[in-house]
Formats: structure tokens, sequence, C-alpha cells
């Protein structure tokens, strides 16, 4: 602890580059191990001096102090006090600010780590909250992240800025974030949407795939999830999709983009995903009018193909089940379910740990 303690000096800005530079790789190489992290993060000043160093005018200085911070922040205990710390340090400049200045700044070469120390802040809820109120400060900003999204090149460092997937997806778990996502007037969630199916960065898609699952968590999107565009629906439904041949009549309950689909055609290779996407769905059955939708645009018969690429191609037992869930609802008329929200149902926690059990007996007897 002493010794480490006696790092500090060496990391103040106004010191020796050498000195500066070996102290911090130092620093940067205890962030690899649980103890290390555990370590500094008991120690404010060093800290303090890494939120210093992340703006020092040598650029592998300042790198090197932002992949400190990622390694210490890539857990809850370790987000939390980075957070607090930066904030009692810089109170009027926070780290927040900081960090989406620098992400949207079209010429920073440090927006990919900036977004990666973002990504994991707010990956806890109560620092998503934070976050939230932090950037309603700035409305504009908030606008400009998703901007920075939505162009592929927008950093002219080559930053590609995959993990602002990851940093919406984790503000979504809020109320609020969901609110700023699905009713802003930029139309953001318009902006994010298309990378649903973005096939060079899977943490570009699963983010966005993320934000689709929380919206369709939350019953007050359901009706804008199911809009006259399809959009939303292709996003879900369009990585499940493979090359099968269907009827024209069954193609044309399909939204458009989702007709006679290529023979190239191929589905989510991320079993996480595909999860995910039939999870959102599952939510989207809970009220009778969004069921009726579901069965109206062919999403049966989308899955009904889905589950035998499943069965003898993906194999993944959880994907089948998530798949057989929705399956068994839309395959009922509305008249044996007999009633209009299955979120309305309380379950008694015995009959709940009942399902639970039995799905887990169901998955060991699966492929």
């Amino acid at each position: 602890m002493e010794s480490l303690a006696e790092f500090t000096q060496f990391l103040k800005p106004n010191q020796r580059l050498d000195l500066k530079s070996v102290a911090l790789t130092h620093i940067l190489g205890l962030t690899g191990s649980a103890d290390g992290k555990a370590a500094i993060l008991s120690f404010d000043d060093i800290l303090i001096a890494l939120f210093n160093l992340t703006l020092d005018e040598n650029s592998v200085v300042a790198k090197d102090a932002v992949l400190s911070l990622i390694n210490l922040s890539a857990d809850e205990d370790g987000a939390r006090k980075i957070y607090e710390t930066a904030k009692e340090v810089h109170p009027k400049l926070s780290l927040i600010s900081k960090a989406v200045e620098i992400i949207t700044d079209e010429n920073a070469a440090l927006a990919d780590a900036w977004c990666m120390v973002l990504s994991n802040l707010s990956r806890v809820e109560l620092l998503a909250y934070n976050i939230l109120d932090e950037l309603e400060t700035n409305p504009k900003s908030l606008l400009q992240m998703a901007k920075a999204f939505a162009k592929l090149d927008y950093n002219t460092k080559k930053n590609k800025l995959h993990y602002l997937g990851p940093i919406f997806c984790n503000l979504t778990q809020t109320t609020r974030g969901r609110e700023l996502i699905c009713l802003n007037k930029h139309n953001l969630l318009d902006k994010i949407l298309p990378f649903a199916s973005y096939a060079d960065s899977i943490v570009r898609r699963g983010g966005t795939i993320g934000i689709l699952k929380n919206i369709c968590f939350d019953p007050i999107y359901h009706d804008i999830i199911l809009r006259d565009t399809d959009d939303i629906l292709y996003a879900i439904l369009y990585p499940l999709c493979g090359p099968e041949e269907f009827s024209d009549e069954e193609n044309d309950m399909f939204p458009i983009e989702l007709q006679y689909l290529p023979d190239t055609k191929t589905r989510e290779e991320d079993p996480d995903l595909r999860k995910m996407l039939l999870e959102s769905l599952l939510q989207l059955c809970s009220r009778r009018r969004s069921r009726e939708h579901l069965r109206a645009k062919g999403v049966y018969e989308i899955l009904r193909e889905y589950h035998k690429w499943e069965a003898n191609i993906g194999k993944d037992k959880d994907c089948l089940l998530a798949c057989e869930n929705v399956v068994d609802i839309l395959i009922k008329k509305e008249e044996e379910i007999g009633l209009d929200n299955y979120k309305q149902v309380e379950v008694p926690a015995d009959v709940a740990e009942k399902f639970v059990k039995e799905d887990e007996e169901y998955l060991k007897d699966l492929l």
C-alpha cells in the first residue's frame, strides 16, 4: 500500500514525461487484476491523478489514463467509486460531461475509450439515472450522441463509437431513459434502430437489440413499437429470419421489408441476442391488441421456421424455449386465452417457482 501511495508524486501533470509514463504504465498494469483494482480504488489521490492525466498533452499518457479508468469501472463497485470521486473533485466539470464532450468531438482520438468508460458507468442503474440528469442539463448532448452513433464515419480519427449502443441500452434501463429515446422530438429511436442487424459489430448490434428489449418490457411503448410503419417490428424480426421460402399468402402478411428475402439471408449468430429478440416478442404478447397485431403480421409463421432452424442448426436450448413461449401464445385463440393483459395477472410465488422448475426440466430434455 505504501509503495502504491508513492506513485502519486509521479502522476502529477507537471511531472517529467518519462517518470509519469513509467508510473502510469505500472498503474495500468495493476488494473488488470482484481487485487490491483481494489488497491488503486482505495487511493483517492491516484484516482484524482488519473482524472487529471486523461487530459494530458501527451497522447500516450492520456490514453493510458483513460484505459485505467475503463478497467477500474468494469464492475459496479469500481464504477460507483470512479463516479463519486470524480464528482467530489470536479463538481462543476463532471466526468460525464467530459466523456460526452470527447465522444461527440469529431476529431477526438480517445472517443472510443471514453465510450467504454461511460458504458461501464451507465451499466449501474443508479448511475444511469445520474447520467440522464446530467445529459438533460444540456438537451443537445443526447441528440449529438445519437447523431454520432448513426453516422458510421462520424469520427475522423477512425474511432467507431460502437459502445454508444450499450450506453443507450443502459440508459433505457430507466423510465426516463426509455421516454427520452422513444418520445424525443428528434426521433432518437429512429436513428438507432437500423443497427439491430449491423453485421460488423456485435457490440453495436447488441446495444441496439438491448434497447428494443428494454422498451418492449414497458407496455407504455407497445403502440409505438407496433406502429403502422412496421419499422420497429421489422428490426426485431429481421435477425430471426432466414432464407426459407413462404407462400404468397404468408409473405403478404409480413412487414414489406421481410417479404421474399434472398436465399443468402442468415440469422443472428449470437444466441444471447436471439434470445433477447424472442423475449422482446414475448413481452409484446402481453396485450390482446398486440397479440392480434403480431398474428396479422405473420410472426407465428416466421417463428415456425425459426424454431426448425434453432432445433437443427442453432441448437441453443434457451432460444428454443424462448421461441416456444411466444409460439404457445400466438397459436392460441383469444377465447382460449380469456384475458386482455397478461401483465395484470398476479402469479403466486409458489406457482412462479413451479414454472421455473418446469422450464429447467424441459431444457434438460431439449436437443
